[in-house]
């Protein structure tokens, strides 16, 4: 006898239901009045208060009272609404700010950002640079220690996969890959022999290599220090408005966030301005040139930074 098992379906969650379920529990709550007072005594909450308040923080989590109401902003339920969230927090977004429970979510393209600066320019040239010396120095070592018989062999394999690059051909691949694997175990092999030499090259391509895997990994660490000193200059300005909410950057979406637009590009301006820069623990130098044009006058160009960190 078979036994067929059959899964309940699990119902999707009903958040107007559970609005329903909370703000009933609230409403059924009391308060104390006068405690520790010969007067002290218990009463209902003031659920007129619950109420509106529950509305203006909802309003403050979307983006505003208009983004809250863009369903069906005319209607008299929608002007019912917008005159609780006026009249519980008034009309400016900064105070309506205040009633937000959830995050602020602040869009920020690091790379753009850094493109804005110079810096991707600065890291692309840099890079290429170290990864010309990396070329150059495994060419030198290559030419030094390779032998008639693997030089002859590395060509005829570089001849038989030359259509192998950037092809889609999974099965072509799959054929060629033994090939592949054989021209580089005897580079390998060649460097190998280099090293147990104790020869200048190997310790220079060595040298090379590490320089640009240093760079690459440095343009990474600065982009996510960034987003973090850019998170904290938003934060910071809020925190001078008398806001404390708390902040999180987030990866371009495309999608609208429905937040205050003109507070977002005010914060958005203020952390351009002075969020500081991994390279150097300060805002952005525009005072000649560009951030990236500072930074390769003070020497903190890629290739420097990287050179540093591998000696």
């Amino acid at each position: 006898m078979t036994t067929t098992l059959i899964e309940t379906p699990v119902p999707e969650p009903d958040p107007i239901a559970d609005a329903i379920a909370a703000l009933t529990a609230a409403a059924r709550r009391e308060r104390t009045i006068g405690a520790g007072t010969p007067n002290e005594h218990t009463e209902p909450v003031d659920f007129g208060e619950i109420a509106c308040h529950v509305i203006t923080a909802v309003a403050a989590n979307v983006g505003g009272v208009e983004v809250l109401l863009s369903g069906r902003p005319g209607s008299w339920e929608a002007d019912y609404v917008r005159q609780i969230v006026q009249s519980t927090a008034g009309d400016d977004d900064t105070e309506l700010m205040r009633y937000r429970t959830e995050p602020v979510r602040i869009e920020v393209d690091v790379e753009d950002v850094f493109y804005d600066f110079g810096l991707t320019d600065l890291y692309e040239r840099d890079v290429d640079e170290l990864a010309s010396r990396s070329a150059a120095a495994d060419d030198a070592l290559f030419e030094a220690y390779v032998t008639a018989e693997e030089r002859a062999r590395i060509e005829e394999i570089r001849a038989a996969t030359t259509n192998v690059i950037g092809t889609d051909d999974e099965a072509l691949f799959k054929r060629s890959k033994p090939l592949m694997e054989e021209a580089q175990a005897i580079v390998e092999a060649i460097t190998q022999r280099a090293v147990a030499a104790d020869d200048p090259l190997a310790a220079a391509l060595t040298a090379a290599e590490t320089a640009e895997e240093t760079a690459r990994e440095l343009w990474e660490q600065d982009q996510a220090a960034y987003r973090d000193a850019y998170a904290a200059a938003i934060r910071q300005a809020l925190t001078d408005r008398g806001l404390t909410v708390e902040v999180e950057v987030v990866e371009p979406s495309g999608a609208e966030l429905g937040e205050w637009d003109p507070l977002v590009d005010e914060l958005h301006e203020h952390a351009r301005k002075n969020a500081p820069l991994p390279m150097t623990g300060a805002a952005p130098d525009w005072t000649s040139g560009t951030p990236a044009d500072a930074l390769h006058r003070a020497g903190l160009t890629y290739v420097t930074r990287a050179e540093a960190v591998a000696r």
